[in-house]
């Protein structure tokens, strides 16, 4: 109950935001017939895994859109608007509302439900047993500590799109861990993998997915050595469990600059390279991700 009553108060805070006042509100209440369209790319959106929504209109100004509590913002493509949803690994299989909301150049704003359907992500189960040096890293308040912090940082959006032509996979190689994999360690605490795990000898240069800037290079308990990109519209890839990392916060980089070289730091077993994909501030599956293409012609 108090989760629903906190969403009906954003979402009127936010259609006060976009109409810039209580009178812009009142005429998205009168608004009978909608003026744009939205449509989601493809039948669902998967557990894990994040999806395309266009809107298309004439005399829009402006888009953002409510999701599992979450903000999202669309930004201005060619004739449409663009945002990217992202659903948790966690999430029910079911139909969920996508509230858009809509403000226009004359002033007027509308708010428009679309149901997004929810479908099985068919992630596995395992056991994994750590080294008793690498025990303390199964502490919860450690992991909350560095999911808190990843969670501050990737729930960020930012307005420009760095990224062209798309994303590729960092050092395509052997796959040894999958995305969203819930993992048994030692017996005793269960947790989720955010990423792709791709074999590599140690020392092995790391290249970027994309265009963008670093966010973030620094040691983590978890993650060990990493390092963070922005690419914009609130889209991040992570590089974790370095031995070395090559670029410093605020640094721009072109997709396939090398970033560091890849290790076996924090919470790891053996060399090889964790590549996470964070989108909307929730971590989806690098593989399906990539799948989407994103490369969002202008012209379409």
């Amino acid at each position: 109950m108090q989760k629903r009553l906190f969403y009906a108060a954003l979402l009127g805070l936010l259609l006060i935001a976009l109409s810039g006042g209580p009178a812009g509100a009142s005429s998205a209440r009168a608004q009978t017939a909608s003026r744009a369209t939205v449509a989601l790319a493809g039948q669902w959106i998967r557990q894990g895994q994040a999806g395309v929504v266009t809107v298309r209109g004439e005399g829009i100004a402006d888009v953002r859109a409510l999701f599992q509590g979450r903000l999202y913002h669309f930004y201005p493509e060619g004739s449409r608007y663009v945002g990217l949803l992202s659903v948790d690994v966690a999430t029910d299989v079911k139909d969920l509302p996508l509230q858009v909301m809509v403000r226009y150049t004359d002033g007027t704003t509308e708010q428009i439900e679309h149901m997004v359907p929810i479908n099985w992500g068919n992630y596995a189960r395992g056991a994994v047993m750590l080294p008793g040096a690498l025990l303390p890293l199964l502490d919860p308040e450690i992991n909350n500590a560095e999911d808190s912090k990843m969670a501050n940082i990737v729930g960020r959006f930012t307005a420009a799109r760095y990224w062209a032509g798309g994303f590729v996979q960092p050092n395509p190689g052997d796959i040894v861990g999958y995305f969203g994999a819930t993992r048994l360690y030692n017996d005793s605490y269960w947790y989720t993998h955010s990423g792709l795990d791709t074999a590599m000898p140690e020392g092995t240069p790391v290249t970027a997915a994309a265009n963008g800037r670093v966010i973030l290079s620094e040691t983590l308990p978890i993650r060990g050595t990493y390092v963070l990109i922005d690419h914009g519209w609130g889209v991040y890839t992570g590089y974790a469990h370095l031995t070395q990392r090559l670029v410093v916060p605020g640094q721009w980089v072109h997709q396939g600059d090398v970033i560091g070289l890849s290790g076996n730091t924090g919470r790891s077993t053996g060399p090889h390279l964790h590549w996470e994909v964070a989108v909307g501030g929730v971590w989806v599956d690098p593989q399906a991700f990539l799948e989407l293409g994103l490369t969002l012609d202008p012209a379409s």
